[in-house]
């Protein structure tokens, strides 16, 4: 490949990432349309499944790499919605601890749904191979911003994504 054209690939990869990755989030977005749930509302929901209950606010706002004061306002909807529920740690009395209602895990079911379906449909022309090459050029890409990782080595994004949803990209 000529040079150029390498640069010209590169400088276009970051910029076609984010659009596929916004892109993918309008799909999900359109199947959840009938619950009443857009991105901002989702998102939150399906993390909170993802994760062992209950989880402190801050521990949400940094794994939807989001500002602590718009996932509180977020989470104030939720909340008067009854999909959530917050209490105040025990441990450390100025953090807020969240879980999902009732309400909210038959909701969070219906958003996992809806990303699995969108990743059935946008993925079903992609070999496994395929798929495992694009997370292996992922996980350098990680490793090269410095991501990191848990226990097993594994990028943190891809832990909390983990399951039917890890190809969602939740950005």
């Amino acid at each position: 490949m000529a040079e150029t054209e390498r640069s010209a690939r590169e400088r276009s990869f970051g910029r076609r990432l984010a659009h596929l990755g916004a892109a993918w989030r309008r799909q999900i977005d359109h199947d959840l349309r009938d619950f009443g749930l857009t991105e901002a509302t989702w998102r939150p929901i399906l993390y909170l499944g993802l994760l062992p209950p209950p989880v402190r606010q801050s521990d949400l706002a940094r794994a939807l790499e989001i500002e602590a004061p718009s996932l509180a306002r977020l989470l104030d909807v939720l909340e008067r919605r009854g999909l959530i529920v917050r209490t105040r740690d025990k441990e450390d009395r100025r953090a807020k601890l969240v879980r999902l209602s009732p309400g909210g895990q038959r909701i969070e079911h219906q958003v996992r749904q809806a990303a699995d379906s969108v990743s059935a449909r946008l993925l079903r022309d992609v070999t496994p191979n395929e798929l495992q090459a694009c997370y292996a050029v992922f996980d350098r890409i990680e490793s090269a911003l410095g991501a990191p990782r848990d226990a097993d080595g594994a990028p943190i994004a891809e832990t909390v994504a983990a399951g039917t949803v890890a190809a969602l990209p939740c950005g």
